[in-house]
């Protein structure tokens, strides 16, 4: 394929006094300073913008044409959810209603806010679990337990709060490989009957992080001729997501909506089986990072590689390793667990176990 190549000033004005010289015999003068040069060099220095404009709009533009084509556009990051208890350090016969909105967030400053009021009851020091939604888009608002523990929003009567569980379902903007691969699924699926068509549709649901498709020969419970399963990024497929998936697959029978399944095929959505990896790690670090803060790095990091793989993706060692030897503090390591690459089905999706790490010391 030919490179564009944009032309210079320099020939640009070479051109142009080179035209003016071949077609008349009245003007000589092209001397720098002369009124015809000083015209032909400010025509060419604005012909020269064009020329630069035009291969920056190639650079730019030209690779997404054949998304714009069909309407194709890279999916949003997602926020990561979890929740919350509100404490205080004395019950009193007075209840705290902590409201709707109120920010809490981690000692990094990672910020969520409650979807629903909370309340700590008369006689009581904790509220009851309270649902938390990060306030950015991201992977970064996927934490471990025990994280969330700054009232960025004072409520009278609150004195503390923590994350019993993990906050989870964070996702960055897809990347390009993986928009690409989509982009790819859903060329090959314009046929919509086939796998890649089936898969295309059900990546094609808004939060829907990965699907894989299976063919059952023969079908399965009787007559399921097709299992799909759906993450929705934190390795799980709720109710309502398995539904939008099972609309979008099979649509409604209208011509402008005709789904993607053969007639005569029956189609299932399912959550992948979880595959819990339990790592075990021994560091050697380099004594210039706090144990507490380090051993909690290495722990984020070990779970942000798995728990961000997708259905059907192994987990593998050396990627792992590469992850834990990135964290500032690390020096060296032994990986005894898991001891070789994890394999993970079609059906699977990898995430963590017990993580364990351990400090050498001589």
């Amino acid at each position: 394929m030919a490179s564009y190549n944009p032309k210079t000033y320099d020939a640009i004005l070479a051109d142009m006094e080179a035209w003016i010289i071949a077609n008349q015999d009245y003007i000589t003068d092209f001397n720098e300073g002369s009124g015809v040069t000083s015209f032909c060099e400010a025509v060419a220095q604005q012909i020269e913008q064009v020329y630069i404009r035009g291969k920056i709009g190639f650079i730019k533009y030209l690779p997404d044409l054949p998304f714009y084509a069909f309407g194709f556009s890279k999916k949003a990051g997602t926020q990561a959810a979890g929740a919350v208890i509100f404490s205080r350090a004395v019950a009193t016969t007075d209840p705290v209603t902590i409201p709707t909105g109120t920010l809490v967030s981690t000692a990094s400053g990672i910020i969520y806010a409650t979807t629903a009021d909370g309340t700590i009851l008369a006689n009581q020091t904790d509220s009851g679990s309270v649902p938390i939604l990060a306030q950015d888009v991201g992977v970064d608002g996927n934490v471990l337990p025990g994280t969330v523990v700054v009232m960025t929003t004072p409520v009278v009567g609150v004195d503390s709060v923590n994350n019993p569980s993990a906050c989870t379902g964070g996702t960055d903007e897809e990347d390009d490989a993986t928009f690409q691969q989509r982009f790819r699924n859903y060329i090959l699926g314009l046929g919509k009957s086939n796998t890649y068509g089936i898969q295309s549709a059900a990546e094609s649901v808004s939060g829907v992080r990965s699907a894989s498709v299976i063919e059952n020969f023969p079908p399965v419970t009787g007559f399921y001729n097709i299992t799909v399963y759906v993450d929705d990024g934190a390795g799980n497929a709720p109710p309502a997501l398995i539904a939008d998936v099972l609309a979008a697959i099979k649509g409604d029978g209208t011509a402008a909506n005709p789904g993607y399944k053969a007639s005569g095929i029956n189609v299932q959505v399912l959550a992948p089986t979880k595959v819990t990896v339990a790592v075990t790690v021994e560091i050697i670090d380099t004594g210039d990072v706090d144990r507490t803060a380090l051993q909690t790095s290495i722990t984020t990091a070990i779970s942000d590689y798995i728990n961000n793989l997708k259905v059907g993706e192994d987990v593998i060692v050396n990627e792992l390793v590469q992850r834990i030897m990135e964290v500032v503090g690390v020096y060296d390591l032994t990986l005894t667990d898991p001891p070789a690459n994890v394999s993970i089905g079609p059906t699977q999706i990898a995430r963590t176990g017990t993580i364990t790490v351990t400090f050498y010391s001589p």
